[in-house]
């Protein structure tokens, strides 16, 4: 699913920041209700001493061609360009990736993960940082994806996959243990959150995103060739990256 012009909150959010300098946050409303900020804009394209730590541990592990999922303003795959590795930068939002290309990224794929095929070419990383496993929805979509990926990867191929624990410290307020148990009431993943983002007069589509504990991620593994090596986890927030390599 591309974002069209009046879809594309985040995009513009990121385009205003860098064009114009006068970005703003980024505002996540939950189909409850619920709203919480998404961090400022300039998160988007911050330079490598300002990632979180479990990130700059974690891209020394990237090898070969990189496909970064859900790219935004950049910020990893300008890193990596930099660094001499062959990336591509992929997000849904025609503005985040406008922002890449003016930055000089040279690559850019303009998509959501449910149209990655074979036809991309091959990689050898996948990066799906900033939470972005979220992209994969829901459990059957997660499933399905990593049955695809096997199309669009390598042998020895790593996926750099980042979530929180929804049962962790981020979640620990009686908004969020509410929405969770309507989740669980309605067969859904406890960490399973319908969405939108919101900035000035744009919105998003309604959409899943989706956390996981690590139990939640093995089991959505299960059966599609890939497993988990190792994992970085920052405590402070329940947060963790999975080194996820095939069988």
């Amino acid at each position: 699913m591309r974002l069209q012009t009046h879809e594309d909150a985040y995009g513009r959010n990121i385009y205003d920041t860098f064009v114009h300098q006068k970005g703003g946050y980024d505002i996540v409303e939950r189909e409850d209700g619920h709203f919480s900020l998404n961090g400022d804009s300039d998160a988007y394209t911050e330079p490598f001493d300002q990632w979180e730590s479990i990130q700059q541990k974690a891209v020394e592990s990237v090898k070969g061609r990189v496909l970064d999922v859900g790219c935004g303003g950049g910020k990893h795959a300008f890193h990596l360009q930099n660094k001499g590795f062959d990336v591509v930068a992929m997000d849904n939002s025609p503005l985040a990736l406008e922002v890449c290309k003016r930055r000089g990224i040279q690559q850019t794929w303009l998509g959501s993960v449910e149209d990655l095929n074979s036809e991309v070419g091959i990689f050898d990383t996948i990066l799906m940082f900033g939470n972005n496993f979220g992209l994969l929805e829901n459990f059957d979509k997660a499933h399905q994806f990593f049955h695809r990926a096997h199309q669009f990867t390598s042998d020895k191929a790593l996926i750099l996959a980042e979530t929180l624990d929804p049962y962790g410290i981020a979640f620990d307020n009686e908004d969020d243990r509410v929405y969770q148990q309507e989740n669980r009431a309605r067969g859904r993943m406890t960490g399973q959150v319908r969405v939108r983002i919101r900035y000035r007069k744009y919105a998003t589509p309604w959409a899943d995103y989706l956390f996981v504990s690590l139990a939640e991620m093995e089991d959505i593994l299960k059966g599609t060739g890939w497993k988990i090596q190792q994992c970085l986890k920052e405590p402070k927030y329940d947060q963790y990256i999975a080194f996820i390599i095939k069988d």
